[in-house]
Formats: C-alpha cells, sequence, structure tokens
C-alpha cells in the first residue's frame, strides 16, 4: 500500500509522543513544502484541455496550475509560445492589430470573476480564432490533510522521507514545561536535517528516471514546429508567426 499523510505523521508520533498530533501534521506539511520547493517533480504534472472560442481573448489556467510545461495546437501542429510578456506584446503589435490563430499566451493579471478569482490568467494572442490547445503544466502542492490521496510518483514508498524531514524539526522542538521532549537535540535536529535534504536529492534522481525531459521526444507533438516568442522586438508583426 502507497504511503499517505496519515501514515507519516503517525510515525513521527510513534518518536516523538509527547508531540500534540497538530503539531506533529505541521511538521510534516513543512517537509513537504520544502521538499516540493526543491524541483518542478515530474511527478506533479498536469495535462487539460483549452477550448477555446473566437470571441474569447483570455484564457483562465485551472486551480492547480503553477507553470507551463508545454502548450501545443494539435491541429496545426505547433507548439504556442507562453514566455512572452505584455512589454513584449506592447513592443511588437502596440495597437494589437495583428490577427489570426493564436501564436501567444501572454502572462496577464490574475482573474477577477468569482468563480476563478485569483487563477493565472493569460492574453490570447492574436484572439478571434477559435482552437483547442492542449496544455501540459507543472502543477501547485496543496496542504496534507487526512483526505489528501496516497503519495504521487516516486513518492509512493518512499513517505519516510518526510518522516525524516519532519523529525528533523521536531528534534529542535524542546517541548513543554510539563511535557518536556526527549527526542529534543540540536545536534540531532541538524543531523536530520542533512539526511532529509541528501534523500531528496536521491529522490530526486529517481524522478528524472522515471519523468525525464526527453520524454516529450516521445509525445505526438515535440516534434512540431514553436510559434516565435514576441521577445524578437526588432521582427514586424508578420514575422511572428
Amino acid at each position: 500500500m502507497a504511503d499517505d499523510f496519515g501514515y507519516v505523521w503517525r510515525t513521527v508520533r510513534l518518536y516523538v509522543p509527547s508531540a500534540p498530533t497538530f503539531l506533529a501534521r505541521e511538521w510534516v506539511n513543512v517537509a513537504w513544502k520544502q521538499l516540493l520547493a526543491a524541483r518542478r517533480w515530474g511527478f506533479m504534472r498536469g495535462e487539460t484541455t483549452l477550448t477555446i472560442a473566437d470571441s474569447d481573448v483570455d484564457v483562465t489556467m485551472p486551480a492547480d496550475f503553477a507553470s507551463f510545461r508545454v502548450v501545443v495546437d494539435p491541429a496545426r501542429q505547433v507548439r504556442i509560445s507562453f514566455n512572452s510578456s505584455l512589454d513584449d506584446l506592447t513592443r511588437a503589435d502596440p495597437a494589437l492589430t495583428a490577427g489570426g490563430p493564436v501564436c501567444a499566451l501572454v502572462a496577464a493579471a490574475p482573474s477577477t470573476v468569482l468563480a476563478t478569482l485569483g487563477r493565472p490568467r493569460y492574453l490570447l494572442y492574436p484572439h478571434g480564432s477559435a482552437t483547442t490547445l492542449t496544455v501540459v503544466y507543472n502543477t501547485q502542492g496543496s496542504r496534507l490533510d487526512e483526505g489528501s490521496p496516497a503519495f504521487p510518483g516516486v513518492l509512493a514508498d518512499a513517505g519516510d522521507i518526510l518522516v525524516g524531514g519532519a523529525l528533523a524539526q521536531a528534534a529542535q522542538w524542546p517541548g513543554t514545561p510539563d511535557k518536556p521532549n526527549p527526542y529534543f537535540n540540536a545536534t540531532l535536529g541538524q543531523t536530520k536535517r542533512a539526511e532529509f535534504l541528501e534523500r531528496v536529492q536521491a529522490l530526486s534522481l529517481r524522478d528524472d528516471e522515471q519523468y525525464p525531459d526527453d520524454l516529450w521526444d516521445a509525445w505526438p507533438y515535440a516534434s512540431v514546429g514553436v510559434t516565435r516568442d514576441l521577445r524578437a522586438t526588432d521582427a514586424t508583426v508578420d514575422a511572428l508567426w
């Protein structure tokens, strides 16, 4: 059975029974946050389809969206650029007069629509042409709780890494006046911290093996052309795609 949040925080309490449940859970969530911040993990990828009408001028990303991995227009067999800024767009086409199929997604202010409030939003450039885009993206990691699913990918049977990260914090906690923490030891905390970081690094190597960057070489649209970035400011609008 794959490891999950409950397995990790209960294991931590076996080492530190004096710690309240809420504190053990928080230590695990801090270790989880540190692990996710270490890299863009292959098991933290999602895929979605953006169906764009000819009247749409922008798109709002899913709630778990963190950043783009690849965007493709499968009908035209081209990748869509997403690295340009609003400044790049303004310099390339100040009046936004270009028309035609989408060649770029340009980051804009977050959504102000109540149903999608605060989600990342991207301008379609140019717009006015209905299309469907396939998007592979890096997902955000949410806090762990009792309803969280089993750990994904290379973490499926490696919950003890999070146990180690949580214990690194537990060793820094002196306990309370009436219930001191026998596990409290600053040197042990430093050792556990170093072990945690070392194991995260080893886990990242396993992640590379399961989700290598060149995985996209076998993806259906990996060999298609990429629409040109708007950062080529010396080009004319007609030369941008």
